[in-house]
């Protein structure tokens, strides 16, 4: 893209913002821009953060976004919504395969949306890419064949379920604030009738074994958190904690992908921040928005156990106990064993195990 030098850029792992409009950065920044890296590419002054701010966009691995069109199984002709148009690298990679006139994308940041817009048409691409909120999809130009979302959201909107064509395909980051993964969900239709369904009121898919993280899906452009996080305005009470001892290994929980997921389900939409590891690496914590906190120590004593700190109003580390429990009864099971069912409004949606029809765990969104 020729006007992607407006975009100063950062890796993930890098300190510093590399300006691809500075002649003694280009030669960097165009390594970062051919790495398999996130580059982020936008920062939002934040409460209580120092430097540039809170990062609100970024340009995900290229591996990621291969691997999420791949899943998204697009062909030619295909009508295809984007969520989170971002720099519009992945709004020409989809243009190149069903043609500009074929894909819309949403933004939430207008001044984003226009440079991806400009960046594009220096290309010859001219999609349609609209500011606004990217859960209420793009109607006026629907329905789509598919949609891919590029940022997290924490339930399936409706929008975008009956903004669907039937049989048509939604991929996106399913994610609460401690974890979550890609999905893939294919519409479906009840119709009384020998007619073909014309509507779509129902989703249904599977996990893939595919990481995500993608930044949270906003309504507001001024909020880099999720809408409602106001992690600066908390206080917590450690005077008089809690104190216990735990079997479980507390670095399994920042390893295992499934027993994340798995205690994102047991918080029934409760808003966490975890788990942190010290800046010493003796102890890992969260904190919830109602003001609940945990610690506990990374290193068993003599009898092998971790001793564990709790305080607020939920014992935080209790529910991970008890996500831990399912875990292993279910036997410790991968990602690709949970699936979704959404239905075309947001309190009928829920994440199963095993099968869509299994009635013995359910648990309902949002995460």
């Amino acid at each position: 893209h020729r006007d992607l030098h407006s975009f100063p850029t950062r890796r993930s792992s890098d300190l510093g913002i590399i300006d691809g409009t500075n002649p003694d950065q280009r030669e960097q920044w165009l390594d970062g821009i051919y790495t398999d890296q996130v580059l982020v590419v936008q920062y939002t002054p934040a409460p209580a953060m120092h430097g540039p701010g809170a990062p609100t966009s970024s340009s995900s691995m290229p591996t990621v976004m291969a691997g999420m069109l791949e899943t998204l199984d697009i062909q030619p002709g295909h009508r295809v919504l984007e969520i989170g148009t971002g720099t519009g690298y992945n709004t020409a990679l989809l243009c190149h395969r069903v043609g500009a006139d074929n894909v819309a994308s949403v933004e939430l940041d207008p001044a984003l949306a226009d440079s991806a817009g400009r960046a594009l048409a220096s290309i010859g691409l001219h999609p349609t890419v609209r500011a606004g909120d990217g859960a209420a999809g793009l109607a006026h130009a629907a329905p789509y064949d598919r949609i891919i979302a590029t940022a997290a959201t924490d339930h399936i909107p409706p929008d975008w379920i009956t903004q669907l064509t039937p049989g048509g395909v939604i991929v996106t980051d399913l994610r609460g604030s401690l974890a979550g993964c890609i999905l893939r969900l294919t519409a479906t239709t009840e119709s009384d009738t020998e007619e073909p369904p014309t509507e779509v009121d129902t989703v249904h898919g599977r996990f893939l074994n595919l990481p995500g993280a993608f930044m949270p899906m906003c309504a507001h452009v001024d909020q880099p958190s999720r809408d409602g996080e106001y992690w600066n305005k908390i206080v917590y009470d450690h005077t008089n904690p809690h104190q216990g001892s735990t079997k479980i290994n507390p670095v399994l929980i920042t390893q295992d992908r499934s027993l994340r997921l798995i205690t994102q389900l047991h918080l029934a939409g409760r808003r966490l921040r975890g788990f942190l590891r010290s800046t010493d690496d003796t102890e890992l914590s969260g904190v919830a928005l109602d003001g609940s906190w945990f610690a506990v120590d990374l290193q068993p004593d003599r009898d092998g156990l971790y001793a564990v700190a709790q305080g607020g109003p939920q014992r935080l580390w209790d529910t991970v106990e008890v996500a831990h429990t399912t875990w292993e009864r279910l036997s410790r099971p991968s990602i690709e064993q949970f699936g979704v069912t959404a239905h075309d409004n947001r309190y009928t949606q829920h994440v199963w195990f095993d099968h869509p029809d299994s009635g013995n765990y359910r648990w309902p969104l949002p995460l």
